[in-house]
């Protein structure tokens, strides 16, 4: 797609018609150029784009409704809403190839306010011919499609978004959005949701299975768990990293209190480090306790009432399994059975005798067996479990641990006692002090990272138990002559689905690892200071390479180089796609170093795609690197807002450093 003009009547401070020609005059003179200080009607510039080009859609809703209107009803200008019989209007004039044709579009959208609400009329024309209302949706929904709002959204470049990527470490959950929306499987997340919100109809109109519900359960609880895992490994990588702060820091304070003459510090750091090994299996043990009368007690007093029920539930169990096959194995099938056996000569004795021994394996160990209890076999797994805990436990343990806690507290009071007698006589006090502090915080942080692993560890055997757990009713749905195939089909079709963008990330991963070193090594100042790099396909994480294949940290890089990584990563998403679509700065090298900013306009911009839009203010792209950047302009615009009118004024100049315009 080449956008081409750009129109606004009555938009924002846009008063009355403004027309920016956008048209791209050669290959190689690519780039449109609009300056304009902060608050000249830029942003409104880049939403009217949008607004224009998707009208409701871009912001999420499937029709006009009245959250869409309240936010067109935004963007119109407050002098001429004043005068209903004023026009509103966004016209986008673009082309674009299709069949190896290149054809030319205009989308005009505009608004009428009558009794203080808007109606918005939309018409579409394609080489200077209007297309009818069908032929108007038709590409609509192919433009969405080929350029979704959310692509729209990924080739609009803020320096303050990319600055907050940077700063809130969100690289890899950007990363993740682009690829998912630049290689189209967001088509492909989009039917995974569909076909879920499909099978949680089914269930909802109670025409699945029970084991087939039981499966959609479990999955959601696979996701969760699987979110859980995710939260649990970020919190133990940042406890790891402050773990690493902190005996930096540590050995900095060592290093200051042996210089000043620390000749006691050994001796105290091991008392301290035994009270604090102490504490933590005193807390190890309250807990347990805790844990146990919180959980297990209740249960543990009536020991004999919960085996009692558990014999119990195996009895119902059992009945109606009997009643079952009491109503499905009946005489006249148990007789229709025999027959089919080769060899018999008897059948009906056989079936008799068949049917009856069948009976006396599954019927219940007592005879006068009622039901009591009509537990599910979800609330069934739930008390067999506790069952085998309260079997498991015993009271001496816990006994055991509370007096092992007494002789603790005993032994960490008379070590404390040693302590403060040392620290009261030594000079260096608040050293130690410091010292202890770091200490401690390195010993919660390895005893949180230690409990978190255990938990970590714990969760991911409780999803592999799902998952196969999942992978069993499955193979029971599938060979279940109840099943039915769109169960089944959908199921084979998230699956595989989840399967493909997997491998397409890793192919597609691969190509642009490759191109992104090229251009950072291009852009970076520091050459070839970064030899190579690599993106996780499942978390990713970008991991960054010297010459020498050592790892180098991404916390090493200034922001500019950081910036600069972003931006090569994304241009070798962009290429390694095959999009041709636009791309648009807004504000980018406020943040960049003389030399990063020359290497951006002289290596960078001229490989974007086939058009590039950049919103700038004189600061940014001031006289020198406007002359580096002008060889590359089609047009050049300057917006300039008047207090006093309230409005735009829209010159076909940049910024008039040498009263040159460019044209």
């Amino acid at each position: 797609m080449l956008i081409e003009q750009l129109e606004l009547e009555n938009i924002g401070a846009y008063t009355e018609r403004n027309t920016f020609d956008l048209s791209i005059s050669s290959p190689k003179k690519k780039v449109i150029l609009i300056g304009g200080e902060n608050g000249a009607g830029k942003t409104t510039f880049l939403n009217s784009i949008k607004l224009g080009l998707f009208g409701c859609f871009g912001y999420g809703y499937k029709t006009e409704n009245n959250d869409y209107y309240k936010r067109v009803h935004g963007y119109l200008n407050a002098s001429a809403r004043k005068d209903e019989t004023n026009p509103f209007s966004i016209t986008i004039t673009f082309s674009e190839v299709e069949n190896y044709k290149r054809y030319v579009y205009t989308f005009k959208r505009s608004w009428n306010i009558l009794n203080s609400a808007i109606k918005e009329k939309f018409t579409v024309k394609k080489d200077g011919h209007y297309l009818n209302d069908a032929e108007k949706d038709i590409f609509e929904s192919r433009l969405r499609e080929n350029f979704p709002p959310k692509l729209f959204d990924l080739c609009l470049f803020d320096g303050e978004e990319i600055s907050k990527i940077i700063n809130e470490n969100k690289l890899s959950s950007y990363l993740k959005e682009l690829s998912t929306v630049i290689f189209n499987l967001d088509l492909f997340r989009n039917l995974e949701g569909d076909l879920t919100n499909y099978l949680q109809q089914e269930i909802d109109q109670k025409h699945l299975s029970s084991i087939e519900s039981e499966i959609i359960t479990l999955q959601a609880q696979e996701k969760e768990q699987s979110l859980n895992i995710k939260d649990l490994e970020d919190t133990i990588k940042t406890a790891q990293q402050q773990i690493e702060e902190s005996k930096e820091s540590y050995s900095l304070l060592k290093k200051d209190f042996e210089t000043h003459g620390g000749l006691i510090k050994e001796e105290r750091e091991t008392l301290n480090r035994q009270v604090l090994e102490i504490e933590a299996h005193r807390k190890a043990n309250s807990e347990k306790v805790r844990e146990f009368i919180q959980t297990l007690l209740p249960f543990y007093l009536n020991k004999n009432l919960l085996l009692s029920t558990k014999n119990q539930l195996q009895n119902e169990e059992k009945l109606s399994l009997a009643n079952q096959l009491t109503s499905e194995l009946t005489d006249d099938r148990a007789l229709e059975l025999a027959k089919s056996l080769p060899g018999v000569s008897s059948p009906n004795d056989l079936a008799v005798e068949l049917r009856k021994q069948i009976f006396n394996i599954i019927k219940p160990n007592d005879a006068d067996v009622e039901y009591i209890h009509r537990v599910s076999p979800t609330q069934r797994t739930q008390f067999e479990v506790a069952a085998q805990q309260v079997e498991k436990e015993s009271h001496g343990t816990y006994i055991q641990l509370l007096q092992e806690n007494r002789e603790n507290l005993l032994q960490a009071q008379e070590l404390r006692k040693k302590i403060s007698t040392n620290d009261s006589t030594n000079e260096f006090t608040q050293m130690l002090e410091n010292m202890a502090q770091t200490q401690e915080r390195i010993f919660k942080l390895e005893k949180e990272v230690e409990e978190n692993l255990n938990i970590l560890e714990s969760r991911q055997e409780t999803l592999t138990t799902l998952k196969n757990t999942i992978d069993s009713k499955q193979h029971i749905v599938q060979q279940s002559n109840k099943t039915r195939n769109t169960f089944l089909i959908a199921q084979s079709i998230m699956k595989l689905s989840t399967e493909f963008q997997m491998l397409q990330h890793q192919k597609k991963l691969q190509q642009v690892q490759i191109e992104a070193t090229k251009m950072l090594n291009k852009l970076m100042r520091k050459h070839q200071y970064i030899s190579s790099l690599r993106i996780d396909s499942s978390t990713f994480e970008v991991t960054l390479y010297d010459n020498n294949r050592d790892h180098v940290a991404k916390e090493t890089l200034s922001a500019g180089e950081k910036e600069i990584l972003l931006l090569s990563l994304i241009w070798a998403m962009f290429k390694c796609s095959g999009r041709r679509v636009p791309f648009i700065f807004d504000t980018l090298l406020g943040r960049l170093d003389q030399t990063h900013k020359h290497n951006i306009l002289v290596d960078f911009i001229p490989a974007c795609g086939e058009q590039v839009l950049i919103l700038s203010t004189n600061s940014e792209v001031d006289e020198k690197h406007y002359n580096l950047l002008k060889n590359f302009v089609s047009h050049g615009y300057l917006l300039e807002f008047n207090t006093e009118l309230r409005k735009v004024n829209v010159s076909d100049q940049y910024f008039n450093f040498n009263k040159e315009q460019v044209k």
